[in-house]
């Protein structure tokens, strides 16, 4: 819409060939005239000022600490199954993501570059992920060879421990495309990129410690500070496509890794003379006081324990040691629940089943007597649809001697 233009009644005016007033040209200032002010707009008004990425960071960490804190009032909930945990904590991950993400954005919108690439793309993203992947697979194959077995990242694996397609869409998602993307362009595009007036060094370290902060793990405070060097690096040589690209490779790597974990086949895990198949899932055993633990889906864990007899024990007298508390002193702080004692037959011999209540969480207590032996499992589910489903296979599979 055109604005209104204001003629004095008096003079006469121009008209153009529409019968319109006819714009009056422009005067041309003299050379002694200052003529009006120029406008200067300073080379570098598109990237974020410091001062600004710094109070998103810092705002970004504090939505992080809320997200955590909320999640460690939940974990000391007793009563709160750990599968159920778990899925208020890949809402609140990505919750948090969410909201970052969002501010990131609307921050973005005054116009701010961010230096994706310098020089070609595709040579930077290859850079990026030949570094970060190659870097992921080292450090796998390090704690791998040190544990005697494949060991990613167990909080990656305990996020997709259930196996379904649900839990491992999320859980990618988060690793392989929030994380790098939001954390990139936060800390490098952003922080690091409005720190770079006071010199590379306090922009690297900047943007590294600011990273190792976010993760708000105190004991992996020099990892993370690393990483956030390194990728600070791979960024100021090729822009923000080679440090996602980096990111994206080394979250990727553990990713995989941990779904080979969570997809694995059944395997046979031997405790003594014991043996039964460990569906997928199931994670190595460890040595625990008097027995084995064996970690399955959403932090399920089967005791396992062995005791050599003389005499072999009647299936009445095994529900006479469950009534005398046997499982107590196996387990401290074990509940039964009387009503659902029974006697069952498994291929390995008679066994006398009782449910069980640990810390607020349901499991099942089997008591096995073979010739000579006596073998307690102390099965807890914690809430695992999976784990409950898989208990009565490994029971079948059991095989002592």
């Amino acid at each position: 819409m055109a604005a209104h233009v204001l003629v004095g009644s008096g003079a006469p005016v121009a008209r153009n060939g529409f019968g319109l007033p006819a714009a009056a040209p422009a005067p041309t200032p003299s050379p002694t005239s200052p003529g009006p002010p120029l406008q200067v707009v300073p080379p570098d008004s598109g990237p974020m000022l410091g001062r600004r990425a710094i109070a998103l960071v810092v705002t970004a960490i504090c939505i992080g600490a809320v997200g955590m804190g909320v999640s460690w009032l939940l974990g000391r909930d007793s009563h709160l199954e750990p599968a159920t945990y778990i899925r208020y904590a890949l809402v609140l991950t990505l919750g948090v993501y969410v909201v970052v993400g969002a501010l990131v954005v609307v921050r973005l919108v005054p116009g701010v570059r961010l230096r994706w690439h310098t020089g070609r793309p595709a040579a930077g993203i290859l850079l990026g992920a030949g570094v970060g992947g190659a870097l992921s697979g080292l450090l796998l194959a390090g704690v791998s060879s040190a544990a005697g077995h494949l060991s990613p990242d167990p909080r990656i694996v305990t996020l997709m421990s259930e196996g379904d397609l649900a839990h491992i869409v999320v859980t990618i998602g988060i690793t392989c495309i929030c994380a790098p993307l939001i954390e990139e362009v936060l800390f490098r595009g952003l922080l690091l990129e409005s720190l770079r007036t006071k010199g590379r060094r306090v922009a690297l370290w900047g943007s590294g410690i600011a990273f190792a902060i976010w993760h708000l793990n105190p004991s992996a405070l020099r990892y993370y500070a690393v990483m956030g060097l390194l990728l600070g690096g791979l960024y100021l040589r090729r822009g923000l496509v080679c440090s996602i690209a980096a990111h994206v490779a080394f979250n990727g790597v553990l990713t995989v890794a941990a779904l080979a974990v969570v997809l694995a086949p059944a395997r046979t895990v031997t405790v003594g003379d014991i043996s039964f198949q460990a569906p997928s899932g199931w994670g190595q055993l460890h040595s625990e006081q008097g027995g084995w633990i064996v970690t399955g889906p959403s932090d399920a864990e089967l005791f396992v324990a062995e005791q050599p007899l003389a005499v072999t024990p009647t299936a009445d007298q095994m529900r006479d040691r469950m009534h005398d508390g046997f499982a107590t002193a196996l387990i401290p702080s074990v509940t039964f629940d009387s009503s659902t004692l029974r006697e069952t037959s498994l291929p390995a011999g008679v066994a006398v089943e009782m449910g069980i209540n640990y810390e607020g969480h349901g499991g099942t207590f089997t008591m096995l007597a073979v010739p000579g032996e006596l073998v307690e499992l102390v099965f807890m589910d914690g809430g695992s649809t999976k784990a409950q489903a898989d208990f009565p296979r490994m029971l079948e599979s059991l095989r002592v001697g």
